[in-house]
């Protein structure tokens, strides 16, 4: 092991222990920012005036009240650890930091309030998890129903995509504007009422609209969740366990979305997978009061809402633009129009993020080579996982006559690999380094893409069985490794930015995906809109994994450039929190 004391040196010792840090925050879909908790003294008053009145910073953190002594009181750092159950008496009062104002529960158990606030966390996280998968089962039905192209009908994804990556940039302010108890009941309106618009949609637009507004709930449940959660539960055993729980869910609600949306696609019908998030959001909005509060929801800082809607516009001008391109139903002067309006609004962007006070994304934060690298592979990952799940449940539904719930065990050999894919990943970053994993992961997901498509005539089940375990192997250790290295060397206070980036990156990535491989069939229809042939199919198959082998090959391309050799033996510098 790197870490042993008898082998390296005391400085390399604590590089390691570092980096260990920055891959125990990747392992998680959404980033675990630890709270620290500041216990400092008011400035001195005149006597007389009452100072009992707690105090907060900018970021939400509380700062504890202290009791009137008549002396200034020496600042007093709470760890993690300390925070959840310390009792502090000083002289002529006392108060506690607690999570929610009652005696606390026994060690190792939860009180009441913890259980509800787990309940209400993790059933909308689970929510959020399993409603960006159970769609894709469902899209040969809705076409069906709504009587959709194969260029529309990728937007019920995208649009959810391009909302969630957009504003999961965004989130992280809003949340130290309003606090992240309001934003997260505000992500629960949204998302349930989304959804029953979905269940009641009746028509593509309606429906694609629906999508995008479910995107956007979905982007604040996943900013908040889990800092109200770490919040919530303190520190201990208690905390490790709700954060083992989260990680399944994290990494299995994929899976599980794919199986349920099969069920229910087969069952009562499509319209149920939107349905059913009704009454788990409505039971989760109900359980809202018991989460805990911010004591200081406002921190003044300007929401940034041009670089926002710029970015967000620029991503579904260009995914319009691209079908539309390959789909033959609009000119060539539509196509040409939004692709300039999509540049424009890029454009846009970057010079508000460049001229704003406080950017969504500060410029010094992509100046690192390692960083940017990471941010490239997590895109093109996206653009794989994504356009992977397009292509594999048009195909398997419509082609090879299988159920839906048959196509929901199909795909559980893209999903369970890809869990399987970062854990191995994670476990020997450490040996082999960033740039080795990374480029090892984007490689076996490149060559997997290539085999499908280098299939001469109609793909066998076989085929896919047999190759989607080595796509998603690679792309879950790829993912991780990009994650870790979009981490390293990131500052406190830039931890919610990096996080919202990772995410991000990889949600947009996939809309990108979605748009480039439907593209690709569409182009091999025979007419735009009507059934193409058996070899059409075929034809357009091989194009848009070929299409997607190539986007894998960016990734590779850009780790091979961009990260360094033995970035894990010796890591840049990582700050880990209150360090």
């Amino acid at each position: 092991m790197m870490c042993d004391a008898s082998r390296v040196t005391r400085r390399d010792r604590g590089s390691c222990q570092r980096l260990s840090a920055a891959i125990f925050i990747a392992l998680r879909q959404f980033q675990i920012r630890t709270e620290w908790l500041w216990v400092t003294p008011l400035p001195r008053q005149p006597r007389g005036r009452a100072r009992t009145q707690p105090r907060c910073r900018s970021s939400g953190s509380p700062v504890a009240p202290v009791a009137a002594t008549g002396r200034r009181q020496p600042a007093v750092r709470l760890t993690p650890a300390d925070a959840a159950s310390l009792r502090i008496t000083v002289n002529q009062g006392a108060w506690m930091v607690d999570n929610f104002g009652g005696p606390p529960a026994p060690a190792g158990q939860l009180s009441r309030h913890q259980q509800l606030a787990i309940g209400a966390l993790a059933a909308s996280f689970l929510m959020v998890a399993v409603e960006s998968t159970s769609v894709y089962v469902a899209i040969p039905s809705i076409q069906r129903g709504l009587a959709l192209s194969t260029g529309t009908v990728q937007w019920l994804m995208s649009a959810f995509l391009i909302s969630f990556g957009g504003l999961l940039l965004l989130s992280p302010r809003l949340a130290g504007l309003f606090g992240r108890r309001r934003l997260f009941a505000a992500g629960l309106a949204v998302v349930t009422s989304a959804s029953l618009l979905s269940a009641v949609a009746w028509s593509g637009g309606v429906l694609i609209a629906a999508r995008a507004l479910q995107g956007a709930g979905a982007a604040l449940i996943a900013a908040t969740a889990l800092p109200l959660l770490v919040i919530a539960l303190g520190s201990g055993l208690v905390r490790a366990r709700a954060l083992g729980l989260w990680t399944l869910i994290g990494a299995f609600g994929g899976t599980a979305g794919l199986l349920l949306g099969g069920l229910l696609t087969d069952g009562p019908g499509w319209r149920w997978v939107f349905l059913v998030n009704v009454p788990v959001g409505i039971t989760a909005a109900l359980l809202v009061p018991v989460l805990p509060a911010d004591p200081c929801p406002r921190s003044g800082r300007p929401l940034d809402l041009v670089g926002a809607a710029s970015l967000i516009g620029a991503l579904a001008l260009f995914g319009w633009a691209i079908v539309d391109a390959f789909a033959g139903d609009g000119s060539v002067g539509g196509t040409l129009l939004r692709m300039a309006g999509s540049a424009v609004l890029l454009l846009l962007f970057l010079v508000s993020e460049s001229r704003a006070a406080r950017p969504l994304v500060r410029p010094e934060l992509l100046r690192s080579r390692t960083r940017l690298a990471g941010l490239v592979v997590l895109l093109a990952a996206g653009t794989v996982v994504d356009g992977m799940l397009l292509l594999i449940t048009l195909y398997g539904q419509q082609s090879l006559g299988l159920s839906a719930i048959g196509y929901g065990a199909l795909m559980a050999a893209l999903t369970l690999p890809s869990v399987i894919g970062s854990y191995a990943g994670q476990a020997v970053v450490l040996r082999l380094g960033l740039r080795t994993v990374t480029m090892s992961g984007m490689a076996l997901a490149g060559a997997g893409l290539l085999a499908l498509a280098m299939v001469r005539g109609p793909l066998a089940t076989g085929n896919i069985v047999g190759v989607l375990p080595v796509i998603g192997a690679g792309a879950g250790a790829a993912f991780v490794a990009a994650q870790i290295a979009v981490t390293l060397g990131a500052s406190d206070a830039d931890s919610p930015t990096v996080s919202g980036l990772t995410d991000a990156s990889f949600s947009i990535g996939g809309a990108l995906g979605l748009a480039v491989v439907s593209a690709a069939l569409v182009a091999h229809q025979a007419a735009p809109g009507s059934p193409a042939a058996p070899a059409q199919v075929a034809a357009g198959l091989q194009t848009a994994f070929a299409v997607a082998a190539g986007l894998a090959a960016v990734g590779l391309l850009a780790a091979f450039l961009l990260l360094r050799r033995g970035i894990a033996a010796r890591p840049v510098a990582l700050r880990e929190p209150g360090v």
